[in-house]
């Protein structure tokens, strides 16, 4: 099986340090490719709100997993991607690419229903595994991001829609 991880991107601050949202998806691509050593992980995250440096936040992400001890040679190119929708569509150049045919997806637990909703609409084809992440952040925040994750399911659908038409 060629198998991909795929680490969606997050916040990092002004000097590249990750955030724990960002730390604790890292973390959790850490075991999965520990139970999946052949796999290659593609990592997401360009500039937005989330990156306002000069580097893309995957590039944050992939030195922290080299640090690590990830080889460098297990990453694919990175998807330079804003939002969500573009992980997908930003990831799909590079899934054919490799040929990939099995996904395991990493994000934060908050974030996963939208995540599978775009990921299982754009790669219908592909068997996916989904591992979420645990965030450390507060339960005010959390259900902050909750809040937010509801609120942009109907422009998701929207999106999956107008994309696959």
């Amino acid at each position: 099986m060629n198998s991909v991880i795929i680490v969606l991107g997050s916040p990092n601050d002004n000097q590249g340090n990750l955030s724990d949202i960002a730390l604790s998806r890292c973390q959790a691509a850490l075991k999965v490719h520990s139970q999946q050593p052949q796999s290659k992980l593609l990592l997401t995250g360009g500039f937005g709100t989330f990156n306002q440096t000069d580097t893309p936040h995957a590039l944050y992400c992939q030195r922290y997993l080299i640090k690590q001890g990830v080889p460098a040679d297990t990453f694919t190119d990175i998807a330079l991607s804003r939002f969500t929708f573009e992980d997908a569509t930003l990831a799909q150049p590079i899934i054919e690419q490799h040929g990939f045919n099995k996904i395991t997806l990493v994000t934060s637990e908050f974030h996963m229903p939208r995540a599978k909703l775009i990921f299982s609409a754009l790669f219908a084809d592909i068997p996916i595994d989904y591992c979420a992440a645990d965030s450390t952040v507060s339960a005010k925040k959390l259900r902050q991001l909750e809040s937010h994750e509801l609120a942009v399911m109907d422009r998701e659908r929207d999106n999956i829609a107008n994309y696959l038409s």
